[in-house]
């Protein structure tokens, strides 16, 4: 799938945009900005379900015991990126559910992949684990893998 007028249609999932906010010496750090400035550029379009908020805003504060302050500030830049945020749909959290049940993956991650299936889309990760037990599905490819042209 393509833009109109861009390159092709990609899904972040949190790993990937996570990377945007951590320090440089992050694995995969460059590859995540590369494909930031590749979406600001019009290179791709990036998607994300509006689940990624709520997961970013969480590990920020939770997970990387971020500031306030600095959760605010990284959300806000998300919405000045205007990655496009997928609103949920009940098709795709059962098409979710069986990705789940399926794989032995939450059903937090398997929306994501549930949403570049439905959008014949590719689904991009820096969760390697995932990619692991999702058995290399077609719809799915590592951060450090990926090539933009």
């Amino acid at each position: 799938m393509t833009g109109p007028a861009l390159g092709p249609v990609l899904i972040l999932d949190t790993s990937v945009v996570l990377k945007w906010f951590l320090e440089k010496d992050e694995a995969d750090v460059a590859q995540a900005r590369q494909l930031r400035q590749a979406h600001l550029s019009g290179r791709c379009l990036l998607r994300a379900p509006d689940l990624l908020l709520i997961e970013i805003a969480n590990a920020l504060t939770v997970g990387h015991r971020s500031s306030i302050e600095n959760v605010a500030r990284a959300l806000e830049d998300i919405r000045k990126l205007r990655l496009h945020l997928v609103e949920f749909q009940f098709s795709t959290l059962a098409k979710a559910v069986e990705l789940a049940s399926t794989f032995g993956v939450t059903v937090y991650d398997s929306y994501f992949l549930a949403l570049a299936i439905e959008s014949a889309a590719l689904l991009i990760t820096a969760d390697i684990a995932f990619i692991r037990r999702v058995g290399g599905h077609r719809a799915v490819t590592s951060l450090g893998s990926l090539e933009l042209g």
